[in-house]
């Protein structure tokens, strides 16, 4: 059974139309988890793409999904506050 937690974040990434297999392993560690500046920072060549339109991202976030462990969700600005959105939405049902 899921927890409120991951249909949130299942929700958020249906409504970016991510899908969850698609997206970058991460580390077990979430709280301490190395790399993450690299995947934003403007003048990193490392930087990443928005998981959902391929702009450069601007955040990220380590998620545990159930069934594929933790992932990294990468977001330009629009895409993070309508994740935001989406998983407020979900908790708040």
């Amino acid at each position: 059974m899921l927890s409120q937690r991951d249909k949130a974040e299942l929700a958020a990434l249906a409504v970016l139309g991510v899908d969850p297999v698609g997206l970058d392993p991460g580390p077990a560690d979430l709280l301490h988890a190395p790399g993450w500046q690299a995947r934003v920072w403007p003048d990193a060549p490392t930087r990443k793409p928005c998981s959902a339109c391929g702009r450069p991202a601007t955040s990220t976030r380590l998620v545990p999904l159930p069934g594929l462990g933790p992932r990294w969700i990468d977001a330009c600005r629009d895409h993070m506050v309508a994740g935001w959105r989406a998983r407020s939405a979900s908790i708040t049902e």
